[in-house]
């Protein structure tokens, strides 16, 4: 192997390293630095002696340029992502055995950082991380926890058929999901609630606000609402909470006077 300035024996590898070298990795997300090079630096101000008592550069150079997650000459199809779906079957499978989230659910989005060569890349320029993988996540809204994800790899599936396969397990058990209006919808709602799951998020006006609100004629037990916060109007759909009013016995913080602004029940 080649690494820039010499060839370095190859020794095969034990499962013992192999733990070694995913544990570098997590530790590497702790301890910010840029090279790489410089986790193994023996400079008094900037090193990190863990690092180097644990493996040394050239062996997880080794590693980091060879290891793969599936066999290449075994690999069929048209799944863009085949080369690590393996491994990210098994994680998915290990976060959905080992823990039983809470009601409260968010879907939403991430952004993995990549600029490299890569046909499921995505760029989005009002971003902070403009480039990269796109992961769609279903989370416990409480902890933060990764219920469920998928990698965006250009499938061409539609909302309704990446929000069912994201809820999976979760599906018809009474939970409640907060989404934004990039996946809501009124056919949204009407679809889980039918799966006994509740959605509460903001809806884009040309997503099933009814005119008028704008002629309100729904027939479910569908909540929509719209105010005018500042200078834009903003939807929200919810089938988690009623329309019932309520008083929230606060005062305004200016005039000490009591505050009427309303407040919605939860339904359930």
């Amino acid at each position: 192997m080649n690494n820039g300035k010499k060839i370095f024996k190859w020794n095969d590898l034990t499962l013992a390293e192999m733990k070694k070298f995913l544990g570098i990795i997590i530790m590497m997300d702790q301890v910010k630095k840029n090279p790489r090079e410089d986790y193994w630096s023996s400079e008094f101000y900037t090193k990190t002696p863990s690092f180097s008592s644990i493996m040394s550069l050239n062996r997880f150079h080794q590693i980091w340029n060879t290891w793969h997650f599936s066999n290449n000459q075994a690999l069929t199809g048209s799944n863009k992502l085949k080369k690590i779906q393996p491994i990210l079957n098994y994680l998915l499978d290990k976060f959905k055995s080992v823990y039983t989230p809470r009601k409260e659910l968010s879907l939403d989005e991430s952004i993995i950082p990549w600029r490299g060569k890569l046909s499921i890349k995505t760029y989005n320029p009002a971003k902070i991380i403009k480039y990269g993988l796109l992961c769609r996540m279903l989370c416990e809204a409480n902890s933060g926890y990764i219920c469920n994800m998928e990698i965006y790899n250009a499938e061409g599936k539609k909302f309704d058929q990446t929000i069912i396969s994201l809820l999976d397990n979760n599906i018809c058990l009474g939970y409640h999901i907060y989404m934004d209006n990039y996946y809501n919808s009124i056919h949204t709602a009407e679809l889980l609630m039918k799966n006994g799951t509740r959605v509460c998020g903001t809806i884009r006006a040309n997503r099933g606000v009814p005119d008028c609100l704008k002629d309100l004629r729904l027939k479910t037990e569908i909540l929509v609402q719209a105010w005018k916060p500042k200078g834009k109007i903003v939807y929200m759909v919810s089938t988690i909470h009623s329309g019932e009013l309520t008083k929230t016995n606060k005062t305004h913080w200016k005039t000490k006077k009591g505050n009427y602004k309303t407040a919605f029940r939860h339904r359930l």
